[in-house]
């Protein structure tokens, strides 16, 4: 699923007016997955909080809350680009012009890890 996004995702900014470079097009697609992956890791983690009624979210600074999901998004960052690199995103490439894949707009790609996020905070704030 994220291998499919991460193509789109190159797909749709090479579509754009604007003409990037290669290294600024990957840069963009990792950023985006990035994004997508931790928003995906504050939902279970708002849900695994709420399901064990635990307070760490009361007791817990908002400083060691920022720190943690920066430091999370820097793990996941450094991940995805040692993953989608070289003989990989050849395998994607390939796998992509098979299955035809087509361009999204940009603006569609990047609500995806918003609504995911703000599905979180409903999470949060219900029960």
């Amino acid at each position: 699923m994220f291998e499919q996004l991460f193509y789109k995702t190159i797909l749709s900014y090479k579509a754009q007016p604007k003409k990037r470079k290669h290294r600024q097009l990957m840069s963009l697609a990792t950023t985006y997955i990035t994004a997508l992956q931790l928003s995906f890791i504050c939902v279970v983690f708002i849900v695994l909080i709420k399901a064990t009624n635990s307070s760490f979210l009361l007791y817990a600074s908002i400083y060691e809350k920022v720190f943690y999901v920066v430091l999370a998004g820097i793990v996941i960052y450094i991940f995805n680009v040692l993953y989608f690199n070289g003989k990989r995103m050849l395998q994607i490439k390939n796998r992509a012009i098979k299955e035809n894949t087509k361009p999204t707009e940009v603006w569609k790609l990047w609500s995806i890890p918003a609504v995911i996020i703000f599905l979180g905070f409903i999470l949060l704030k219900a029960a």
